[in-house]
């Protein structure tokens, strides 16, 4: 199955974005988490708080559905 993942800032750079500049297609299992995708593709899932699935927060143990586009956000920083 394909999923698209769309990312900004630093967390934009570890995902190697290859349809525009922000999204990445990947090709995955079907039934994986997001969480095990993004291991797979080499971004390490502590760069990433949380997730928004059709306008709706989720967690990283989502399991997406072909086809889906997924934002990850990063943890919030600053001083």
């Amino acid at each position: 199955m394909v999923i698209y993942l769309r990312a900004g800032s630093e967390l934009r750079d570890r995902l190697k974005p290859d349809i525009d500049y922000y999204t990445r297609r990947v090709q995955t299992e079907k039934g994986k988490s997001i969480k095990e995708i993004l291991t797979d593709i080499g971004v390490n899932p502590a760069f990433v708080a949380f997730i928004y699935v059709e306008g709706k927060i989720k967690r990283l143990d989502y399991i997406p559905i072909d086809g889906q586009s997924i934002t990850l956000q990063p943890p919030v920083s600053g001083g």
